[in-house]
């Protein structure tokens, strides 16, 4: 895999303060939250950037209920081929219903044409409702990428907003002191009564200009 096409899948997956999977989905800020305990789901995505489409596949557990592990597969779907594979784990630290909530993210990625660890970080995100129906959600952390050997700082702001009978829409901003900022929208849909969600998301890469679309499909919990 070529060194440009590397940089459009890891544009694809996401160039966030978390690196391939936040806030319940595909998105570049995460919040502060993990799923219930004793259960596990699944997270779903293709992306589109450019001419390169990926596919990530993102299966979560939380066995013991204090920390949830994930463990996602990126596919490069125009060469039918496994590009990464990657661990996460997460934790909070401070859970509340309405006021500030605080967790600790950590995970890597797995090049496997290069056989390669890379794409190391640690996020924390906090979130806020500071509305009824808004929800701030603020990510701070640090990556590092063996190949240039370079660490770097990470950080994201987003706001979640429940529409009365309409989806949740979800605007975000994510940068490091790196790469450009990384804006985006999008929009999440219960589908029927049921826990699964459908995303669609746009988003913009700013310095080459490279726009992002995503549809994803989310099951948060199978029990």
């Amino acid at each position: 895999m070529n060194r440009i096409k590397a940089f459009l899948i890891t544009a694809a997956v996401g160039l966030g303060a978390n690196l391939v999977w936040a806030n319940g989905g595909h998105f570049a800020v995460d919040d502060a939250s993990i799923m219930p305990g004793a259960n596990c789901g699944v997270e779903t995505w293709v992306s589109r950037v450019r001419s390169t489409n990926i596919a990530t596949v993102n299966p979560q557990c939380n066995f013991t209920g204090g920390s949830e592990w994930a463990l996602p597969l990126v596919y490069d779907l125009d060469s039918s081929e496994l590009a990464y594979m990657g661990l996460g784990y997460k934790t909070v630290w401070l859970d509340s219903a309405r006021g500030p909530a605080l967790a600790f993210d950590t995970g890597f990625l797995y090049d496997r044409q290069n056989r390669e660890f890379d794409n190391f970080y640690i996020n924390i995100p906090a979130s806020l409702q500071v509305l009824e129906n808004v929800t701030m959600h603020l990510n701070a952390g640090v990556r590092h990428d063996r190949v240039p050997r370079d660490t770097y700082a990470t950080w994201g702001l987003a706001a979640t907003v429940k529409t009365v009978n309409g989806p949740l829409l979800i605007m975000e901003y994510a940068d490091d002191d790196q790469h450009d900022p990384l804006v985006g929208i999008g929009a999440r849909f219960r589908i029927g009564a049921t826990h699964w969600t459908l995303d669609l998301g746009a988003a913009r890469e700013t310095g080459p200009g490279e726009n992002i679309f995503t549809i994803g499909l989310n099951i948060p919990q199978f029990f």
